[in-house]
């Protein structure tokens, strides 16, 4: 979500445009399922490249990058040519599926209200909770029946004859949640 990539952007020191570049490498290496009631693995990725020279990196995508940037400090002396990958290692945090009741995840308080009322008109008692992250606020919808979280779950987004949204994370920070859009005008 954009505070994970705030985060992240923030913790390795990435410039926008290498953090970018970072997350759709990231996104090619990723493979994972997850099931409902099921632990979310760690999740991983590594950029690679090699050592070029005063502190430039050059990386597979033949984008080139400086170390400070990469660390916020110049590393230890390294030998031209040599190959280096940064791995990126992180738990990912499950708005998905049902996990303590939550089903969707957005910093839009408005589609949080509509997608309950959706819910609600199909019998599905849910509620709108507000998480705060740093410099937003996230706001939850939660299911209230333990026994309802898979049929919320396929109506918001799994199932294609339900709303069929994708989360706010797949889109650019600030950017509107275009399967919303499009479900909200009967696309």
């Amino acid at each position: 979500m954009r505070d994970l990539d705030k985060l992240l952007r923030d913790t390795c020191k990435l410039s926008p445009l290498i953090f970018r570049i970072f997350i759709q490498s990231f996104n090619k290496n990723i493979h994972l399922t997850n099931a409902p009631g099921k632990i979310m693995p760690k999740k991983s990725s590594t950029l690679s490249g090699f050592y070029q020279d005063q502190g430039v990196i050059q990386l597979e995508s033949r984008s080139k990058m400086k170390e400070s940037q990469l660390m916020g400090a110049a590393l230890l002396p390294i030998p031209y040519g040599t190959r280096l990958e940064v791995t990126l290692t992180y738990d990912e945090v499950d708005y998905l599926h049902g996990s303590n009741g939550v089903v969707w995840a957005t910093y839009d308080l408005r589609q949080a209200e509509i997608i309950k009322a959706a819910l609600l008109a199909q019998s599905i008692a849910c509620e709108v909770r507000e998480q705060s992250l740093p410099g937003a606020q996230l706001h939850l919808l939660c299911i209230t029946e333990a026994h309802e979280i898979s049929a919320a779950v396929d109506f918001i987004w799994r199932e294609p004859s339900g709303l069929r949204l994708q989360p706010d994370w797949w889109y650019p920070a600030g950017a509107e949640n275009a399967s919303f859009s499009k479900w909200l005008n009967g696309m």
